[in-house]
């Protein structure tokens, strides 16, 4: 496990941590020990990943292994936020250990529902049809702070993913709201890297 230092800023918020990596089968996250969750998960998304069909899923949340003073399943409970993946179940269900990691906490972050399964949920339904037939490298996070959960997890303001195809990027940012649903993936997306990395406070280029 390394310690990695990172700083991300968006509108006026800002934060620096010594985040700590951990790299599972097919994802690795960079857990921020201060905030409670992950300051970014990647992963490759590939074809084959996509293909198994429909696999039963089994929500079985839980601490990560990896990381014992990491937040616990239940963190988020009575808190009205659902425990948003990152890394999501669908791009995992064709790997038995995808399907264990992929609950860890250190894959979640807090997000209200109507988001969740809103518009967090079109841009993961537009990159599994992409990555049907081209590989994929995908970052995502949140930034920003609502405040925090009764266990001290922090609720990001905004969540933000990038996806690299064919040697370029495609970025969103998308306000952590109970409004952010039934919006086209144009509504959120940022026009050029060099705005996604200064709100961000992340290095991409194509």
């Amino acid at each position: 496990m390394k310690r990695v230092l990172l700083s991300l800023v968006l509108l006026g918020f800002c934060s620096v941590s010594l985040a700590q990596r951990v790299q599972h089968h097919s994802y690795t996250t960079y857990y921020n020990q201060a905030l409670g969750g992950p300051d970014s998960v990647v992963w490759n998304l590939t074809p084959n990943m996509l293909a198994c069909g429909q696999v039963t899923r089994h929500d079985k949340f839980a601490q990560d292994p990896a990381l014992p003073n990491s937040t616990k399943g239940d963190a988020y409970k009575h808190s009205g936020f659902q425990r948003g993946h990152l890394f999501n179940f669908e791009e995992s269900s064709c790997n038995e250990t995808d399907r264990i990691e992929c609950f860890y906490m250190s894959n979640m972050l807090p997000q209200y529902g109507s988001f969740n399964t809103g518009d967090w949920k079109r841009v993961e339904i537009q990159e599994q049809a992409w990555a049907k037939t081209t590989p994929l490298h995908i970052i995502a996070g949140g930034i920003g702070t609502l405040g925090t959960l009764a266990s001290g997890v922090n609720i990001p303001r905004y969540m933000w993913k990038a996806i690299c195809m064919n040697g370029q990027w495609s970025c969103w940012i998308m306000p952590n709201a109970k409004t952010s649903k039934g919006h086209t993936l144009k509504k959120w997306k940022i026009p050029t890297l060099e705005e996604f990395n200064k709100k961000t406070g992340l290095h991409l280029h194509n």
